[in-house]
């Protein structure tokens, strides 16, 4: 395998990833009362996203991914606000435990971080060269 693609393939990996723990922290937080009020319509297109986005990546279409790394970009930021301006307040963890608001998107930055730059990666290397 190319190097190229090697990176399509790892942003891909990575956003499914990325996708599946987000949609699974998403459903968990309005099953308990602390995320946002949805409908089972909007959690489908969560998981359509989640699976969808990574075939395309998988296939090197080099704008989706470049799309997606900005929009990530763009999330690493709000739970960076959401971190600075978030309380103490704390929510459970599915196996137990507790963290604060603050920790939660912290935790959640660093996956999105991560994800952001294996897209970033992959949409914009360069092109090989012919010698």
């Amino acid at each position: 395998m190319d190097l190229r693609a090697r990176k399509y393939n790892q942003a891909a990996i990575g956003y499914l990833v990325y996708g599946v723990i987000y949609l699974a922290g998403a459903i968990y937080l309005a099953r308990i009362g602390k995320g946002p009020d949805a409908t089972a319509w909007w959690y489908l297109l969560g998981a359509a996203m989640a699976f969808g986005f990574p075939y395309l990546i998988w296939k090197r279409f080099k704008w989706v991914t470049r799309i997606l790394a900005v929009l990530l970009l763009v999330r690493v930021i709000g739970l960076v606000r959401i971190a600075l301006r978030a309380g103490t307040e704390q929510v459970p963890l599915p196996w137990g435990g507790e963290v604060t608001t603050a920790q939660g998107a912290i935790l959640f930055m660093l996956i999105a971080v991560t994800t952001c730059v294996l897209l970033a990666r992959a949409g914009w290397q360069r092109s090989p060269t012919v010698a």
